[in-house]
């Protein structure tokens, strides 16, 4: 791990070891396995590599952790028992499960604004974000909020009404987008959110042991570019890889 300032040269470092590797081993460029945050990140890295290495930098493979993860469900067969024929679900579908669930789910009035009731449907969308990407699951809300006394100072008594629909929300939009979950905004196949990509994809390589076996086989170094922004279920799938 790479502590250092802004500035200071950490992607530069990452591309010269990538380098390194390729001239001390035997290793093909596409052994190696760089993971970084943003679409404008990979450009950057995958920029950078050329510049050091040629042409065998662009064969290093280079992708966010969403778009790794979504290629690892999408192209392995062995991930089939873990995604099945769900797809990946759209913007669009995100907001129209959301819009639904708060029209049609009991208890959700502390959460559904009485004269504009989508009004803090972005604020939701981002709870259930922040949820998993700490690997948080409905479950675990549910019961983090039926032991918990209100203290004061992290939640008062008065946040409990909308922290309620929120787990009761939560809940019924993860069993929305199971198979034949909610047939009144999808069809039968189901869907996977942003956010289910890495937990997916790290479900699939703990189920899977000839999948986990490839990607351990293949990728003999796997480095991060910014990892300190990793989050609960990124370093889980990274610890699991």
């Amino acid at each position: 791990m790479i502590l250092a300032g802004p500035g200071t040269g950490k992607t530069q470092l990452l591309s010269l070891r990538a380098a390194n590797i390729l001239k001390k081993t035997d290793l093909y460029p596409g052994n190696i396995l760089i993971l970084t945050y943003t679409n404008a990140g990979v450009k950057s890295m995958r920029e950078r590599l050329a510049e050091i290495i040629g042409s065998d930098g662009y064969d290093i493979v280079v992708e966010t952790f969403h778009s790794f993860s979504n290629h690892l469900i999408t192209d392995s067969e062995e991930a089939a028992s873990v995604k099945g024929d769900r797809v990946e679900m759209t913007a669009l579908e995100r907001i129209q499960l959301l819009e639904y669930l708060l029209d049609h789910l009991d208890g959700m009035k502390p959460i559904r604004h009485p004269n504009a009731p989508y009004l803090y449907r972005r604020d939701i969308e981002s709870d259930i974000s922040a949820l998993k990407r700490d690997g948080i699951t409905p479950e675990d809300f549910e019961g983090f909020l039926k032991n918990f006394e209100p203290n004061g100072v992290l939640i008062e008594k008065k946040h409990l009404p909308r922290l309620k629909a929120m787990s009761k929300l939560y809940s019924a939009y993860e069993e929305a987008k199971t198979p034949q979950g909610n047939l009144a905004v999808f069809d039968i196949r189901g869907r996977y959110d942003f956010d289910d990509m890495i937990l997916l994809a790290t479900e699939a390589l703990q189920r899977e042991s000839d999948l986990l076996a490839k990607y351990q086989e293949q990728f003999q170094y796997v480095m991060v570019d910014e990892f300190q922004d990793t989050n609960g279920s990124q370093l889980k799938l990274l610890q699991t890889l």
